[in-house]
């Protein structure tokens, strides 16, 4: 496990990774491509997705730092960087609530439950659970509680991909 602190404005940002696929703790800990397609991957889109689009560490440290690398291929590369104190996104969604400080609460069966408090909402907690159980490529994220419109509030299930990973981990 590596470990590099950083600035970011007036946030200290700290990164332990693991590589994926072959945790050095215990937990989800590590970096995850994104399945853009729809529904639920199965372990042979991931295969095919990781084939095709060939991530690596390096690249997801290119996105989650605004230097978006030059595609090899047509499909669009994003990432799930977890670690034992943080959740980053290379992308935002509804509402930038997918990134930010995270306080792990509990585990079982490859299910890990946590608090996420989001960088640009910080009086705001949101409930989730990464599933990534080392039998499958698949790991899925489940952000709760995410405000919407109308002061609706909704569930958003992600899905990410495991890939061999090479290099010095982030």
């Amino acid at each position: 496990m590596s470990e590099r602190s950083f600035r970011t404005g007036e946030l200290l940002v700290m990164l332990c990774l693991a590589t994926p696929g072959a945790f050095a703790a215990p937990g989800p800990f590590g970096v995850y491509l994104w399945y853009p397609g729809p529904g639920v991957p199965t372990d042979a889109d991931c295969r095919d997705l990781v084939a095709e689009v060939k991530p690596s560490i390096a690249k997801a440290e290119d996105w989650l730092w605004g230097r978006v690398p030059n595609f090899e291929t047509d499909e669009l590369e994003l990432y799930l960087i977890v670690t034992p104190t943080r959740i980053e996104t290379t992308y935002s969604a509804e509402g930038d609530y997918d990134r930010g400080s995270v306080t792990w609460t509990d585990s079982e069966g490859g299910a890990y439950r946590f608090t996420l408090v989001p960088d640009e909402h910080p009086e705001t907690k949101i409930a989730g659970t990464i599933v990534s159980p080392p039998s499958t490529q698949v790991t899925t994220l489940t952000l709760n509680g995410i405000p919407a419109d109308r002061g609706t509030v909704v569930e958003r299930m992600t899905y990410y991909c495991r890939f061999p990973a090479s290099g010095p981990a982030i």
